[in-house]
Parts: C-alpha cells; sequence; structure tokens
C-alpha cells in the first residue's frame, strides 16, 4: 500500500473489454456512492474522500456534493450532459476542459447500459502542454432516480492531434448521480495513475508518491472547485450548454 505499483490494472485496455466492464464497473461506483449517501449529508458542501485502490495500484478520490433545488428531470439532463462532455464547447463546471472529440460507437443496449461512445478530452492542468483522456464512455441508469457515467481509458478511439500526450483513468472512475429529497447528488470518483510526467510505472511512483505523503493539495482543489462550480451553475436560473443537449 502507498507506493505499491504492481497494479492489475493495464493503463488502458481495449475497447471489447472496456465494454465488458462496463456493468461491473457501474456497480461498483454506484456502490461507492451509496455508502456516502447513507451517511448524514450537509447541503450545497463539498466533501472529498480517498481510498487506496489495490487493483489500481494507486489512490481513489471520491468527491460529492449534494445540490439543492434540484428536480428528478434535472439528473437525466445532467447525466447526458455528462455523457457528451468532450463535444461541449466548454465545461460550465471544469474551465482547464479545452475542447475533446467523440466517435459513436454501435453497440446494442444491454441490461442497464444505455449508451457507449469513444472519445477524447484535452485538458489544462497546469503542466508544459495539454493532457488528453482517450476514454470509452457507457451511460447506465439503474434506477428513476440514479445515473452512473463510467470512464475508461481505452487503446483506441477517434484520431488524436499529432504529439498529444496521454494521461489515463483506471477503474473505478466516473460520475454518479442520485436525487433524493430535491437534492442532486453529484459524486466524481477519479482513479488516475498519474499525469504523463514521467514513463511507465515512474509516473505512478511519483504520483502515489505525493499522495502518500499528503502532498496531494492541488489535486484536492481542482475537485473542489469543479463541485462548487458545478453547483453554482445548477443554482443559477437555468443551466445550459453549448451545443444544446437535449433531456
Amino acid at each position: 500500500m502507498g507506493l505499491n505499483v504492481a497494479a492489475k490494472q493495464a493503463n488502458e485496455i481495449t475497447v471489447e473489454q472496456a465494454v465488458a466492464e462496463a456493468e461491473a464497473s457501474a456497480e461498483r461506483l454506484l456502490s461507492m456512492a451509496r455508502a456516502i449517501n447513507a451517511r448524514q449529508c450537509q447541503p450545497d458542501t463539498w466533501s472529498c474522500r480517498r481510498q487506496w485502490c489495490a487493483d489500481a495500484g494507486t489512490y481513489v478520490y471520491h468527491s460529492h456534493i449534494a445540490v439543492s433545488g434540484q428536480d428528478r428531470e434535472r439528473l437525466h439532463w445532467l447525466s447526458n450532459v455528462f455523457f457528451h462532455a468532450a463535444s461541449l464547447h466548454g465545461q460550465p463546471w471544469y474551465p482547464e476542459f479545452k475542447g475533446g472529440k467523440r466517435q459513436v460507437l454501435a453497440r446494442p443496449p444491454v441490461g442497464q447500459v444505455v449508451d457507449h461512445q469513444l472519445c477524447w478530452g484535452r485538458f489544462d492542468l497546469g503542466l508544459p502542454s495539454p493532457r488528453y483522456y482517450r476514454q470509452l464512455l457507457s451511460l447506465l441508469r439503474p434506477a428513476d432516480d440514479a445515473a452512473v457515467i463510467v470512464a475508461r481509458s481505452v487503446d483506441h478511439g477517434p484520431a488524436l492531434p499529432c504529439k498529444a500526450k496521454l494521461a489515463y483513468t483506471l477503474s473505478p472512475n466516473g460520475e454518479v448521480l442520485l436525487w433524493r429529497d430535491d437534492q442532486l447528488h453529484w459524486h466524481h470518483i477519479c482513479c488516475t495513475p498519474g499525469a504523463g510526467i514521467l514513463n511507465g510505472s515512474a509516473d505512478r511512483w511519483l504520483i502515489n508518491a505525493l499522495r502518500w505523503l499528503r502532498l496531494d493539495q492541488s489535486e484536492r482543489r481542482t475537485y473542489r472547485r469543479e463541485a462548487e462550480q458545478l453547483r453554482d451553475w445548477l443554482h443559477a436560473g437555468q443551466p445550459s450548454v453549448s451545443p444544446a443537449i437535449p433531456a
């Protein structure tokens, strides 16, 4: 634990593997979210929990906020926004997003899976060059008051720009939306093995060392800003994105 990088998960898996794992990954995310929701949560207040994930060989950050004054329809709309986030001109909750590209992945719905897509997003992480996350996104709606978006790094997708620098997301990673008592609970669960600063396992060693030493304040600030900006955006009248996303 702590600095161990003997992970079972590869940074990237095939698209077929990610499709096959989507339901189990969503169940894992949903279980984590419901465990937090079972506790007393202060409305409109961000919280973040960190835990070691042995099969990923790094830490998982679980950020949560319960946004007050939201109806059930807002949950379904926001799940569509998150699912199509790579095609937006900007993400109101995360200005570090600098554009992306999506690609339809034709797969018949199976079980609770509504849709899949391949995409990449470009992000300014404060490094000399932006980082690209190439992922399979899977949208699941396990109940009327719940939606899950699984995001897993895969080995191909829409064409990347020349010299794009990749960073990765492992499992569990994604968004969970739960609606209860006019509050929309957003769970942002993030499992990254580094930011592509060093090559190979050295990158994971670096990020694990920083996290183990509690030198992760910048990472935590990012999660807090995301949650608070999402809250403020949803509270500011009628939220919208460009291009518009239907409910």
